[in-house]
């Protein structure tokens, strides 16, 4: 994977979340997300990792603050 253009960090408790914008080989631009685990004991940390191509942005754009506003309003 190519070094980002620009990366967002989130610190959540016992994660790390980082939002980094890509360009792929075409030089289209791609949404990367990952989840880090702060564990501090010793091993491997399992990461788990999205990708979000820009014909799916608005999409997931909006799914995002679908969901986000229905668990807000409970």
């Amino acid at each position: 994977m190519n070094k980002p253009t620009k990366t967002v960090r989130v610190s959540a408790g016992t994660r790390i979340y980082y939002f980094d914008a890509h360009k792929d080989k075409k030089g289209q631009p791609y949404i990367s997300i990952t989840e880090v685990p702060v564990d501090r004991s010793p091993g491997k940390k399992n990461r788990q990792r999205v990708f979000i191509h820009t014909e799916d942005i608005d999409k997931f754009a909006d799914a995002f603050a679908e969901i986000t506003k229905s668990i807000k309003s409970k």
